[in-house]
């Protein structure tokens, strides 16, 4: 029978839990290591609605991207539909496990999936995060945009709806490319310093925009939400690691969508 901890035991060899980032809460979040799993499921974020899925699917253990529990609950009071949902994982008998900035920081995953996606060639490690693993990653273009034809391309190949571009020259030159997925809008003085043409990250503040034009270094914000590739990558390994370790295990991936914003346009 195959156990929650033969799935994170490859999970961690490919993502230690080791090199998140200090602080951030990894890992088991609700559930045991010695469950029994016969169906796993993925997801970018854990949501009342992917929890429902879940237990209709019969799901016995979720994998998301975004940790369950930020920071601790003072209670459980159900009347919280936060604390509705943790007693719902937890009376269903689901384990949920999180990969969160291992993801980002580890070779050929999240930073390296979205590298990849924007066709950058040359990639490097970008921001060294405290123990010298770095958390985001830097490359070439195909070819030079403007940086108005940049975020139009930002957009096609991540298959959004709307990105925003941070600029003050829409005709500024962009060749060389940073990246830090989800909100990684603090980072953004590295690109600056390492003389790179764009930097893309998610949650950019109004004010931290006004900061950048003055740079001079054009920023595409594309929302936080294409974090999703995480659910479709890890879906393609667990069926990989399945079938080469016996699992035995079903595994599905969430299609539920967690963006919390409509993009009308």
């Amino acid at each position: 029978m195959t156990k929650v901890k033969d799935l994170v035991k490859v999970l961690n060899d490919f993502f230690p839990e080791k090199i998140a980032s200090a602080g951030d809460p990894v890992g088991i979040q609700i559930g045991s290591l010695e469950q029994s799993v016969t169906k796993v499921m993925t997801t970018l974020d854990v949501r009342p609605q992917v929890v429902e899925e879940a237990i209709k699917k019969h799901v016995d253990l979720i994998i998301s991207h975004h940790p369950l529990m930020f920071r601790p609950a003072p209670n459980l009071n159900f009347a919280d539909p936060q604390n509705e949902m943790y007693g719902k994982i937890i009376a269903n008998g689901i384990t949920v496990y999180s990969i969160h900035t291992n993801s980002d920081k580890a070779q050929d995953g999240s930073s390296d999936w979205q590298a990849e996606e924007l066709g950058l060639t040359d990639v490097q490690p970008f921001c060294l995060d405290s123990d010298g693993i770095a958390i985001g990653r830097k490359g070439k273009l195909p070819k030079t945009f403007s940086a108005i034809d940049f975020a139009y391309y930002v957009k096609e190949k991540m298959n959004l709806k709307m990105v925003r571009l941070i600029t003050a020259d829409n005709q500024q030159q962009i060749s060389t490319v940073s990246l830090i997925c989800g909100d990684g809008g603090k980072y953004w003085h590295q690109a600056v310093t390492e003389k790179i043409d764009a930097f893309i990250t998610g949650d950019v503040y109004y004010h931290t925009g006004h900061d950048m034009i003055s740079s001079g270094i054009t920023v595409i914000d594309p929302g936080h939400y294409t974090e999703k590739l995480f659910k479709d990558k890890i879906y393609e390994k667990l069926i990989k690691w399945n079938e080469e370790n016996n699992w035995n295990v079903t595994v599905i991936k969430s299609h539920v969508s967690t963006n919390p914003f409509q993009d009308l346009v």
